[in-house]
């Protein structure tokens, strides 16, 4: 039987946006699951005036809202002022609530630089890569206490990974190649010749690695994985809604391709308008 857990407050007519990670959420149990799942990102940023005034206004949660404004102006640490939204919520269990607290407790006394790439490495997951980048590169910039060769390596490699994803290959192909050049790292020179891969044409890139290697192992893999990536997408639903616009294309329904491919193109322009966004 399937346990049935009552929600507290009520659902907000207009979400928190939680700083640093742009998540929106709309009732305290969502808060709860953000919290949850993303404990080693909370900082002393969390309690701030917009949480308090949204559970007070927005949930109808105003003891709630009242108890963490004496906690804050108390100055009790950061893992007593979100247990005390997990316990409202009766989200997690005793233990579960330790655990959250060790990792707030962990994330307070790690190195600012590791700080940093935890919340990069974050946006670049959820597909923010404006933020993303923008996180890396204040990395890069720091003159004191910045990251170390191993950091910078991938740090550059992920760099790699975000102007890949917007289909800016030369710029990849440069990071990649500055990351392998400083580690000898070989998911950096996989990237590399993925990056280059993408660029040229078939001929170009098959005399590029003949000069570039001798070792055929590295593109011998990466020509394997693009095959299997062709494989994979051949089975989702977004290849054949692509199929269907082609044979839309080539038949008598005009107005119907019309209208399904700018559907389509919207909804590209929207995606890529959220990873660009800050």
């Amino acid at each position: 039987m399937v346990n049935i857990y009552q929600c507290v407050g009520r659902y907000a007519s207009a979400p928190l946006v939680i700083r640093n990670s742009y998540i929106r959420v709309w009732c305290l149990e969502e808060l709860c699951y953000y919290i949850c799942e993303n404990a080693d990102l909370l900082d002393d940023s969390f309690p701030n005036n917009e949480l308090l005034d949204w559970l007070a206004d927005e949930c109808g949660l105003r003891d709630l809202s009242q108890r963490l404004k004496v906690i804050r102006r108390q100055s009790v640490k950061l893992e007593s002022f979100v247990l005390e939204i997990l316990n409202e919520a009766h989200y997690v269990d005793e233990e579960e609530g330790k655990r959250i607290a060790r990792v707030i407790r962990a994330n307070r006394t790690m190195p600012e630089t590791e700080r940093v790439m935890v919340l990069a490495d974050y946006f670049l997951r959820g597909g923010h890569l404006s933020a993303a980048l923008s996180a890396y590169e204040a990395l890069l910039r720091k003159e004191t206490d910045g990251p170390d060769d191993g950091q910078r390596s991938r740090i550059w490699c992920n760099m790699g990974v975000v102007y890949a994803r917007l289909f800016c290959f030369r710029e990849a192909a440069d990071l990649y190649a500055r990351a392998y050049e400083l580690s000898g790292d070989g998911e950096a020179l996989f990237g590399y010749l993925a990056a280059m891969r993408m660029q040229l044409s078939d001929s170009e890139y098959l005399k590029f690695v003949s000069e570039y290697t001798e070792d055929n192992t590295i593109p011998a893999e990466l020509e394997e994985r693009l095959q299997q990536i062709r494989r994979d997408h051949e089975e989702t639903d977004a290849d054949a809604r692509l199929d269907a616009l082609r044979r839309m294309r080539i038949g008598s329904e005009r107005n119907e391709y019309t209208a399904a491919a700018r559907e389509l193109l919207e909804e590209a322009k929207v995606g890529y308008r959220k990873a660009v966004s800050e």
